[in-house]
C-alpha cells in the first residue's frame, strides 16, 4: 500500500476531517497595533541609515576652528624692562609705545664711542688745516717771488736800455741779468714746492696718504660700532606692529631681565578674526570664494560667513588632537570671514560646525 503524507490544505481551522473542534478561547486577544510596533521597531535601523543618507546629501557639514590673529611681542636686545605703558585688555594702534627696556652697557659703550669718535675728527680737520695753512703761505712766497721776479726784469730792461745810450755800464747789466734770473730760479722752485703741496693735498683729502689713511679708516670702523650701538639703543623702545589690536597677556613685569628673543606681551587682533575649516575632497565643489556658508557655535548659536580664500590641502586634525589608532586625514583648508555681526564671544582654537549650503 503506497502512503502519502500530503494532505489539502484546511482552510477552516475549526473544522477537523468534517468535525468542529472546540477550541478555548485565547488568553489575551491579539490587537493588529502590537504586530505594527513590531514591524516598526525591526525596521527603525534601515530607516535610520536611509535618514543618515538623505541627512548628509541635503546638509553638508564640515569641521573648522575660530582663528584670532596674535602677534608675541619678543625683545631684540637684551636688557632690564624699566617701563610697561600698556596694560592687559588695553588697546592699542600701530605705533604705540610698549616698553622701555633698560641696559646701561650699550649706553656706555655708545657714550665711548662718540668721545673717541669726535677725537678722530679733531684730528683729521686738524691734519687737513695745516695743510691749507701749508698751501696759504706758499701761496704768499709765490707771490712774492712773483713781484721781485717782474721788478729784476723792469730793472734789467732799464739798464739795458741805458746801456744802449751809453749811460750803464756791462758789468751793471750783467749784475741786473744776475738778478732777474735768480729771481727767475726762485719763484720757479716755490711753483715746484706749491705743485707738490697741492698734490699732497689732493691725496690728503682723497684718503691717499698713510696717516689720513689710518685715521679715516678707524673712524669709519668705528662709526660702524657706533650705528650698531644706536640701532640696539632705538630698539629698547618696543612699539607696537600695524594693525590695531588688544594686550591681551604680559609675561614680565618691571625689574625683570629679559634675554634677545624673549617674549614680553602678546597681542591678538579681532577684526582679523576667521575662520579655518576643513572640507572633506568629495565636496570640493563647495569650496569656491564667495560662497556663503552657516556657522553653527558650540552653544547652538549660529551666523554667517562667507569663503574668501582656498589655500589648499592640508591635515585635518591638530597634531594634538590625533589618535596613536586613528587614520590621519586630509581635507581641503578653506578660510572664511563672517558677513555679519557675532553675538558670540570669538575664542582663539574654538571648534565650529560649518554648514555648506
Amino acid at each position: 500500500m503506497k502512503i502519502r503524507f500530503n494532505q489539502p490544505e484546511n482552510k477552516i481551522p475549526d473544522v477537523d476531517r468534517g468535525l468542529r473542534v472546540q477550541y478555548s478561547a485565547a488568553k489575551r486577544s491579539a490587537k493588529p497595533w502590537r504586530w505594527y510596533l513590531i514591524i516598526a521597531v525591526s525596521s527603525l535601523p534601515v530607516v535610520y541609515l536611509l535618514a543618515v543618507i538623505i541627512w548628509e546629501v541635503i546638509n553638508i557639514e564640515a569641521n573648522g576652528r575660530i582663528r584670532v590673529p596674535n602677534f608675541t611681542v619678543r625683545t631684540v636686545v637684551d636688557g632690564y624692562v624699566g617701563q610697561l605703558f600698556v596694560e592687559p585688555l588695553q588697546t592699542v594702534s600701530e605705533g604705540t609705545r610698549l616698553a622701555e627696556l633698560v641696559n646701561t652697557s650699550l649706553l656706555d659703550n655708545r657714550d665711548r664711542l662718540q668721545v673717541e669718535l669726535e677725537a678722530l675728527k679733531q684730528e683729521k680737520r686738524k691734519m687737513v688745516r695745516q695743510a691749507d695753512d701749508s698751501r696759504t703761505s706758499s701761496m704768499q712766497l709765490i707771490k712774492f717771488a712773483q713781484e721781485q721776479k717782474n721788478f729784476a726784469a723792469q730793472r734789467l730792461g732799464q739798464y739795458e736800455t741805458l746801456f744802449k745810450q751809453g749811460a750803464a755800464t756791462q758789468a751793471e747789466v750783467a749784475l741786473a741779468r744776475g738778478q732777474y734770473n735768480s729771481a727767475l730760479e726762485n719763484l720757479v722752485a716755490l711753483e715746484r714746492e706749491e705743485r707738490q703741496e697741492r698734490d699732497k693735498l689732493y691725496n690728503q683729502e682723497h684718503g691717499q696718504l698713510p696717516e689720513i689713511r689710518m685715521i679715516s679708516g678707524q673712524i669709519n670702523q668705528l662709526q660702524l660700532e657706533f650705528d650698531k650701538i644706536q640701532d640696539q639703543i632705538h630698539q629698547l623702545i618696543l612699539i607696537a606692529p600695524a594693525g590695531n589690536g588688544m594686550v591681551t597677556e604680559l609675561f614680565a613685569q618691571p625689574g625683570e631681565f629679559l634675554g634677545r628673543g624673549q617674549p614680553l606681551l602678546e597681542i591678538i587682533y579681532p577684526e582679523k578674526v576667521h575662520i579655518d575649516a576643513y572640507i572633506p575632497p568629495k565636496y570640493q565643489d563647495y569650496a569656491v570664494v564667495g560662497k556663503i556658508v552657516l556657522v553653527k557655535f558650540p552653544n547652538g548659536e549660529k551666523a554667517k560667513a562667507k569663503i574668501v580664500s582656498v589655500p589648499g590641502v592640508m591635515q585635518k586634525s591638530v597634531t594634538a588632537e590625533i589618535n596613536l589608532l586613528e587614520t590621519v586625514q586630509f581635507a581641503i583648508l578653506v578660510q572664511m570671514e563672517f558677513v555679519e555681526n557675532v553675538k558670540n564671544r570669538l575664542i582663539n582654537g574654538m571648534p565650529v560646525t560649518i554648514h555648506l549650503q
